[in-house]
């Protein structure tokens, strides 16, 4: 048996014949609701989705029947009080489960209706990026915090447009705040959710719209060792969350051994010298804002073992290879290890495959435990320029040399690229102007310059935004809830900017003004 082929596609969602309560009801005083519905329905995820507000907590049983959907409350609906029960998209027609979207009844067990309303939209602070499904929730004004053990009075999720609205609230003192609730449970998780609020608490005297929210993540718990790999001559040490910075004291200053940062969440040791089997240290690791944390670790390192193989000692450039650079530029190694030794003898920098260059060692800036070189390129080419690396030009702490490599650069032509110049209007005293690409990383930046231009901008599809430096140390800070600190704003220019060669883009202005007296 199979359902009749042919007839026109049923496109049409389920249409609302009547509901118990009749909507916009007063004085309802029963603990049972049902829709009917003019076909036959499905439903999906009902708990889950029916938001009921204002949140008190309330659970209810249903019933599913061909063409209506019956809920019994377990707990009475308070007095003189305005409930929307919202289905968002849980119920659907039998046959094309099209959705019966911004389905909600609206009643009151008091004489009147709440009236007010609270609009607005949610979006990402880092990446400018609307946020669909997050939670948007108003709580009574209090002292103590109240998402992260509270459930919200009245709440909404957003659209996927990243749009919200709560409607049917009644007047008073609120606190409005909004984040990604991950695991449906109501309450804010600071390790794995991102939250965005209204630093001041609103007094909802008439219908607020236009309130932009955006969600930025604080996960100021402390850092945590995750796990941790044993190999004969490195330690690795992997972290829950990724770190700024660290420093290591030895329990016995005999015992130093060499670190880097291998990521941002691990950090590596290296037995470069007979030493004890294991190792006892005290890491201080500080995150990116600022929470420091020190953790307790005994190095243990793996017997030697003929089946082991040694990591490769290798190194990533900046700007990458086969890249096109001014003859001018900084360019960076990266290692896999802290390099040892160095013969510059065996390094060479050739401008047009004729004219050479001699390594000064002196101009080395090294960072990151040694694993990071910095080195000025000042070049006459014309053409390109080429770095060669022969075997034994670094060796690493682990005596392994960096195989023979050859980085090829050549001269860029202005002509291939674009140039974006703007101005920053802001009042604003500290500020940073970003041209990122689309996976978010940053291609130019310029600091506090009312007017910047950016030069040599390869053709492809890029964002500008202004990143308000209020502490001035050159970077974003994200904020803290618990603190009602709000996190530095980012201010993203609306539109994509499609960067072509030979092409300038001016005008292209950024625009921010800070609330004076601001608490």
């Amino acid at each position: 048996m199979a359902q009749p082929p042919g007839g026109k596609k049923d496109s049409l969602a389920p249409v609302l014949l009547k509901s118990i309560p009749e909507s916009k009801q007063t004085n309802f005083k029963g603990r049972e609701i049902e829709l009917f519905f003019n076909e036959y329905i499905s439903v999906e995820n009902l708990p889950q989705k029916v938001i009921v507000t204002p949140g008190t907590g309330l659970t209810f049983n249903y019933k599913i029947r061909p063409t209506s959907v019956y809920l019994k409350f377990n707990e009475p609906f308070k007095d003189n009080t305005t409930y929307t029960v919202s289905f968002t998209d849980a119920i659907k027609d039998a046959t094309e489960r099209n959705p019966a979207t911004n389905l909600k009844l609206v009643f009151s067990t008091g004489t009147q209706l709440d009236s007010l309303s609270v609009s607005g939209k949610v979006t990402d602070l880092k990446t400018g990026k609307v946020v669909a499904d997050a939670l948007v929730g108003l709580y009574a004004v209090r002292d103590t915090l109240n998402a992260l053990k509270e459930k919200p009075i009245y709440y909404s999720k957003t659209d996927t447009s990243g749009n919200f609205l709560m409607e049917n609230i009644r007047a008073g003192g609120y606190e409005l705040l909004a984040f990604n609730d991950a695991n449906n449970n109501f309450l804010f998780n600071q390790q794995n959710e991102r939250i965005g609020f209204l630093k001041d608490s609103i007094n909802l005297t008439g219908n607020i719209n236009g309130v932009e929210l955006q969600l930025f993540s604080q996960n100021n718990s402390p850092a945590k060792i995750s796990r941790t790999e044993s190999r004969q001559d490195s330690y690795g040490i992997t972290l829950d969350k990724g770190i700024e910075r660290y420093q290591v004291n030895f329990r016995r200053k005999e015992d130093s051994i060499p670190s880097i940062l291998a990521s941002a969440n691990q950090i590596k040791f290296f037995r470069n010298r007979a030493t004890p089997d294991t190792i006892g240290v005290v890491l201080t690791v500080v995150d990116s804002i600022g929470t420091s944390t020190d953790l307790k670790q005994t190095l243990s390192f793996r017997d030697r073992s003929r089946r082991d193989k040694a990591e490769p000692f290798t190194a990533v450039s900046e700007p990458p290879q086969n890249d096109a650079v001014e003859k001018t530029f900084n360019w960076t190694l990266t290692f896999t290890k802290p390099v040892g030794r160095i013969n510059k003898q065996l390094i060479t920098i050739l401008s047009d495959s004729t004219s050479s260059e001699e390594f000064d060692e002196g101009k080395i800036q090294w960072s990151n435990g040694q694993s990071m070189l910095s080195y000025p390129i000042n070049s006459s080419a014309r053409k390109d320029i080429r770095i060669s690396l022969e075997e034994g030009a670094f060796m690493s702490v682990l005596e392994d040399s960096l195989k023979k490599t050859v980085f090829t650069y050549r001269i860029l032509n202005p002509e291939d690229f674009g140039l974006l110049k703007g101005q920053v209007v802001s009042n604003a005293p500290n500020y940073i102007v970003e041209l990122v690409n689309e996976s978010g990383k940053v291609i130019s930046r310029e600091v506090n310059s009312k007017t910047y231009t950016f030069r040599n901008v390869r053709p492809g599809r890029y964002r500008l935004r202004l990143v308000i430096d209020r502490n001035n140390n050159g970077r974003w800070d994200t904020g803290n809830y618990q603190l009602k600190q709000e996190a530095e704003p980012i201010i993203y220019y609306p539109s994509i900017i499609q960067a072509k060669a030979d092409f300038q883009f001016e005008g292209v202005d950024l625009e921010y003004s800070e609330k004076v007296n601001s608490k």
